[in-house]
């Protein structure tokens, strides 16, 4: 082949794939787009917030509880927190992990000629009962039953000089001849002022126990020792408490002291009661959705060497 055009036709191929690459990276760079702008979302980031780290996000941020009524409007803006599982199911009845740090409780109480409730709801342990807590300012905490009644609470601060107990709650018992309370789910609704500030639920499906009987007691030295017979449903989820007023003019005293579920012989140590006053004494049974307490013994504490039982 002549040398020209032999050259001419090699130019000629050069020049169809310079053409041929300038349009395939055309092609590229419209399927692609011109930049990061253009590329699609990550599937995972739909629904979240600007702010694509989830550890950034507070707690407050999280929706509402499903388990109140219009909780996005009774509840006030920064306090919205859902306590409810994936799932939306009630918290569980050990209350040990909510916000706030609190422990709301319906209880049953159960003794001869006594059928009742209580209502609390606790702050979490503390070194005295002045530290502040959540429940601390609150000015108003109620109790919405299943049926319906709204109970008030009353706030209730304090440590037991005896056992060094204490108690940052707000309470309500209710009557000697009242009835025990109704299963199903109770609101506990938190305010401060006129502000809603939380709610929360809990559910109660609590049968009856039976209470200690046969409570004895002796001096010894400056103890007393205290004895009963348990109750068949004691078990390892529950503990006694053995419990000491004043009556009549005795000059004000309250003990308490806390024992093992599976004993019947409690010994409260050093106890200041004096000789000619008069006690009553009785024995609890405490558990998860209440409690159980034997019959009030009224005594008077003898002098030195003088013994009960």
């Amino acid at each position: 082949m002549h040398y020209g055009l032999k050259m001419l036709l090699l130019r000629n191929q050069a020049k169809y794939l310079i053409v041929f690459a300038s349009a395939l990276a055309m092609l590229l760079v419209v399927a692609c787009g011109g930049g990061d702008e253009d590329f699609r979302d990550d599937p995972r980031s739909v629904g979240q917030s600007n702010d694509s780290n989830p550890e950034n996000k507070t707690q407050d941020e999280f929706t509402d509880d499903l388990r109140v009524e219009d909780s996005s409007d009774s509840v006030a803006s920064g306090d919205q927190v859902n306590n409810a599982d994936a799932e939306g199911r009630l918290p569980g009845r050990t209350h040990g992990d909510r916000t706030h740090g609190i422990w709301p409780q319906v209880w049953s109480q159960h003794a001869p000629n006594v059928q009742s409730w209580e209502y609390k709801v606790n702050c979490g342990e503390a070194s005295s009962h002045i530290e502040p807590c959540f429940l601390s300012d609150m000015t108003s905490v109620a109790v919405t039953t299943p049926s319906g009644e709204v109970i008030d609470l009353e706030k209730d601060f304090n440590t037991n000089e005896f056992s060094g107990e204490i108690t940052r709650r707000w309470v309500l018992y209710g009557p000697p001849d009242g009835d025990l309370p109704e299963k199903g789910d109770y609101v506990f609704s938190y305010s401060r002022g006129a502000e809603l500030v939380y709610e929360q639920a809990i559910p109660y499906d609590s049968g009856v126990v039976s209470y200690p009987t046969g409570v004895e007691w002796k001096r010894d030295g400056r103890d007393i020792v205290v004895k009963w017979n348990p109750p068949s449903e004691a078990s390892k989820d529950m503990h006694y408490k053995a419990l000491i007023w004043q009556v009549e003019d005795t000059p004000e005293v309250f003990i308490s002291n806390v024992f093992d579920w599976d004993v019947d012989t409690a010994v409260l140590q050093d106890v200041p009661m004096i000789a000619g006053g008069k006690y009553s004494l009785n024995v609890a049974l405490y558990f998860d959705d209440g409690y159980v307490y034997s019959e009030y013994v009224i005594f008077e504490w003898p002098e030195p060497g003088e013994s009960g039982y």
